[in-house]
């Protein structure tokens, strides 16, 4: 008996969801690798590496068509002692909601912590005000690659990238 073009599709589907619930560790290796250029490269090589990366690991992060449920995703912690961490909910194949930060080690996060937020405003923007603007421009377009880097806030734009692709390798919690 042949299978059914059906049977064969689900079955792909299902390896696919498979493979995303449980990273290879090539996969986390690239990940961990675009972190390391994030964190210690210029904008112009970041932009540049983070599309190598994330082409060769064909991650979703253009349409969030990833099965329900709520994701979860951090990435090491940096050079200054911040990991960045993403929240979000998929609804019936849509993202319907984002929370995003950088957290220090000893658990303050960069939106509530208005000394950093004082020294980053001489930027032009600050984590209190960029990171919601980011999770609305998420909500609104339904993909990250649309959305534009808030000006003072680069590195946390690939930061929050980043932190969604470890997110999406995971899988639904």
């Amino acid at each position: 008996m042949k299978p059914s073009l059906l049977a064969i599709l689900f079955c792909g589907l299902s390896l696919n969801l498979f493979a995303q619930q449980h990273p290879s560790s090539e996969q986390i290796q690239q990940l961990d690798r675009l972190h390391l250029i994030i964190e210690r490269s210029s904008i112009d090589s970041v932009k540049v590496h983070y599309a190598k990366i994330m082409t060769a690991l064909k991650l979703p992060l253009t349409s969030f068509k990833l099965p329900d449920g709520h994701y979860h995703g951090e990435s090491p912690y940096d050079d200054y002692n911040y990991k960045h961490e993403v929240t979000f909910e998929i609804k019936e194949g849509e993202l319907i909601s984002v929370d995003y930060d950088e957290v220090h080690k000893l658990g303050k996060g960069k939106q509530d912590d208005t000394t950093y937020c004082k020294k980053m405003s001489v930027s032009g923007t600050t984590p209190a005000i960029a990171y919601p603007i980011y999770e609305k421009a998420l909500i609104q377009t339904q993909n990250a690659e649309a959305i534009d880097a808030v000006s003072g806030a680069s590195y946390s734009f690939y930061r929050l990238k980043l932190a969604m692709a470890y997110a999406i390798l995971n899988g639904p919690l």
